[in-house]
């Protein structure tokens, strides 16, 4: 019989082992396509279409976001292969062979362990080169020098919003006291920060932290571990089972940036202008602070701005320049840019992926073998799940940094143009033997001269605006910018304003509709209310609810509100619909923001805010995904309470009848 199977086995062949495999792998690259086709498209349809620019690098971000649906479909297949069997014994393990201590212990440690694997959570690291440090100084430090403690704080956060959910699946405590207490410290922090300098630009990127942290991690691994506790404590019949975890993982972060950005407050100079920047007439000590010293001082102002002659060397002409923020402030030698280095990228990526994977999948296999002294069930199952999670997060990486990160920050640097016109800084050009004579002077009837030139380009005679700081007299050479826009009426004008805010809306609209995560709990969520919540009203809801969060996320950087003006008015009505609702609908809705931050959309929409915040000049354009988590929320429990309603005047109406009878 032994050698009857092994013959057997020899019998299948490589392609006969591929005809298996291929049709699987088919189907987990198809659902990622899905995931990612209808955003892409959208974004690159109208770039091209409606705003009328092409998309630059678009070989490499077509790339880009090849890997991004190959990276995800590895590292799904490796989180339910390798981690989440993992996070499920110990939930059922746990409360059977540990004290109440034990468990809060590892619950902390698992929830800041997923958040560092979190592949979102590296889009945070890069966010920062587009904050300026005179303009936002504290912001400044946390997403460049302080970076890594940013991701502490986000990770402690999520780790004691899990000691908290797993302390409600073992005692089963209602969700909303733990809201109602959350926001009543969460609420008057940001009132506060709101009249402070510095922790206002702070407050977007807090309230977003909290939409990050919410991603394919985080969600199945603690949905996980306290689906496994409640199996144990008898509560695993609940409507509720496994709710909540998510809401917590999503309040906590916030409060954690937010007092992360209060320790460092005293240290960091309040806003202050370039000049005084530049000039170090003000707070000196404290502006090296966010470099960590004089040297790093230097290292930025050589980068930002090409200068390599020391910040002693400064002349009039250099100061001149640097204070027009030229590109080509070429006084001296210039720094040559690195070139991008395809190796470098996958060794960063690489590196970054088995940092986040594989001390978090030690840390549960270590306490799984030597804390709970059970055996690795399907250990080579496991072993091949952690790999390839591995992979698909290195991919993930590569293709967030070649492709959706570079679409996000293209299309949102270009939104502007529908209603001003924009500098193409990707077609910039010099025009070499440049000669001020040819420089003439036009007036209008208002008596304002301006200055422009006649430049030939393809044949055609056109008119340029000339711009002084853009004449390097040295070398001759003037920096030529083309613009585009506005292409919706005037500018600044109210229709290409209509314009942009109609592209958020449709985008998060439909981007939520296609979310794989959504239609799973749409089906949940139907058969939890027995039919009485449709599947549909759920995803229909929650997309109205994202694609109105992120126009008015992107209404709030194009006219530089503050968040807080946003976030306060909505938590406060939240919580007044929370308090009407039944626990039931609380724990459906507050959760329903969570599916909405998927691996997809936090870079898109992270990239894509900070694309239109730098076009438009605002110091940060944070607070779009803090939008896009709230407003669901309020459309779900709204429509909650109006399904709670109909059933109960169809309940009275039946005992009426049963009663006329």
């Amino acid at each position: 019989m032994a050698t009857n199977r092994k013959e057997e086995n020899v019998k299948i062949g490589f392609m006969e082992a591929m005809s298996l495999v291929l049709p699987f792998i088919r189907k987990k690259i198809a659902e990622q396509i899905k995931a990612v086709f209808l955003i892409v498209t959208y974004l690159v349809l109208f770039q091209t279409l409606a705003l009328q620019i092409p998309i630059t690098d678009a070989l490499i971000i077509s790339g880009g976001i090849a890997l991004v649906i190959f990276g995800l479909a590895f590292f799904l297949e490796g989180l339910f292969l390798g981690l989440m069997p993992l996070g499920e014994s110990l939930g059922i393990r746990l409360p059977q062979k540990s004290n109440l201590a034990t468990i809060l212990i590892f619950s902390f440690l698992l929830g800041a362990g997923t958040t560092l694997a979190e592949p979102a959570i590296g889009v945070l690291k890069t966010a920062g080169s587009s904050v300026l440090p005179w303009e936002a100084p504290l912001l400044f430090l946390l997403l460049n020098r302080m970076a890594d403690y940013l991701v502490y704080s986000v990770g402690i956060g999520v780790g004691t919003a899990v000691i908290f959910g797993m302390l409600r699946f073992l005692f089963n405590w209602s969700l909303k006291p733990l809201i109602f207490t959350m926001l009543g410290i969460i609420l008057p922090f940001t009132v506060w920060a709101y009249f402070d300098p510095n922790m206002i630009s702070l407050t977007g990127l807090a309230w977003d932290c909290g939409a990050v942290t919410t991603g394919p991690v985080t969600v199945p691994l603690v949905v996980a571990l306290g689906i496994g506790i409640s199996r144990v404590t008898g509560d695993s019949g609940s409507s509720t089972s496994g709710f909540g975890v998510v809401t917590l993982a999503s309040l906590f972060p916030i409060l954690a940036v937010l007092i992360l950005g209060t320790t460092f407050l005293s240290s960091v100079p309040a806003p202050i202008s370039k000049e005084a920047f530049l000039n170090l007439s003000q707070d000196k000590d404290k502006i090296f602070f966010l470099f960590d010293g004089e040297d790093g001082y230097k290292d930025y102002l050589a980068k930002k701005f090409s200068i390599t002659s020391g910040l002693d060397a400064l002349d009039e002409d250099q100061e001149k320049t640097i204070g027009s923020d030229s590109k080509k402030s070429l006084i001296n030698d210039p720094i040559t840019t690195p070139a991008f280095s395809i190796q470098n990228s996958l060794s960063t990526s690489f590196l970054a992926a088995l940092q986040a994977i594989i001390p978090l999948s030690g840390f549960l296999f270590l306490f799984l073998l030597f804390i709970l002294r059970e055996k690795l069930r399907n250990a080579d199952e496991v072993f091949l799940g952690i790999f390839l999670a591995v992979i698909g997060m290195g991919l993930f990486n590569l293709g967030i940094e070649l492709g959706l990160g570079k679409l996000g920050t293209q299309v949102g640097s270009k939104l502007p143009a529908a209603f001003q016109s924009i500098p193409l800084t990707e077609s910039e050009k010099e025009l070499k033997n440049f000669d001020p004579a040819i420089v003439q002077t036009s007036i209008n009837e208002y008596g304002e001269k301006k200055q422009f030139f006649y430049l030939q380009e393809d044949k055609k005679i056109k008119t340029v605006p000339y711009e002084e700081d853009h004449f390097l007299e040295k070398f001759s050479v003037y920096n030529y910018i083309p613009t585009h826009g506005p292409i919706y009426g005037q500018e600044n004008g109210v229709t290409g304003i209509l314009v942009v805010l109609i592209f958020a809306f449709v985008m998060g609209f439909g981007a939520t509709l296609a979310e794989p995560a959504l239609n799973a709990l749409g089906t949940t969520v139907e058969e939890i209310t027995v039919g009485t919540f449709k599947k549909s009203s759920l995803m229909q809801s929650v997309s109205f609810g994202v694609g109105t969060g992120i126009m008015l996320g992107v209404s709030k950087i194009l006219f530089d509100i503050p968040i807080a003006l946003f976030l306060i008015p909505s938590y406060i009505l939240l919580l007044s619909i929370t308090f009407f609702s039944s626990e039931e609908y609380v724990n459906i809705g507050w959760d329903s923001a969570g599916v909405t931050t998927g691996p997809i959309t936090v870079p898109l929409v992270l990239a894509l805010g900070l694309g239109v915040g730098g076009q438009v000049g605002v110091v940060e354009g944070f607070g779009i995904l803090a939008m896009a988590s709230v407003c669901p929320i309020l459309s779900v429990l709204s429509i909650g309470l109006w399904v709670e309603r109909s059933r109960s005047k169809t309940i009275d109406s039946d005992d009426d009848e049963e009663i006329a009878e």
